[in-house]
């Protein structure tokens, strides 16, 4: 799949009636600029529930920096990010933690496993 295919992937934010959306992407070698994509998919209106399986992809702390704004999904309520077997290290893994912040997510399921 690599970036591209995630740039690709990330497209279906402008879907208006997507509400729940799961992308197993394990070993695709996404890197940072496809985790970067993949966080357009924040702007998916209606979007309340949102799986992605992002293991064993090179994701670093950039990627998993933009993965964090997912805390803007005006109505993401449950977000799973397995981010498990990357390159993630503390800096990131602060960036992921801000996802508390988010009003409107009520329930997150966060692996980080076997990183940096």
């Amino acid at each position: 799949v690599g970036p591209s295919g995630a740039r690709a992937l990330a497209a279906l934010h402008r879907a208006p009636g997507l509400t729940a959306l799961t992308l197993d992407l394990w070993n695709n070698a996404l890197g940072d600029v496809g985790a970067e994509a993949l966080a357009a998919l924040k702007e998916a209106p209606a979007l309340r529930t949102l799986v992605i399986d992002l293991r064993s992809n090179d994701v670093g702390n950039a990627g998993a920096q933009a993965l964090a704004l997912l805390k803007d999904g005006p109505a993401l309520r449950s977000l799973t990010l397995d981010l498990g077997w990357n390159v993630v290290g503390a800096e990131g893994a602060r960036a992921l933690a801000t996802l508390k912040e988010s009003a409107s997510l009520r329930r997150l399921s966060l692996n980080l496993y076997g990183n940096a």
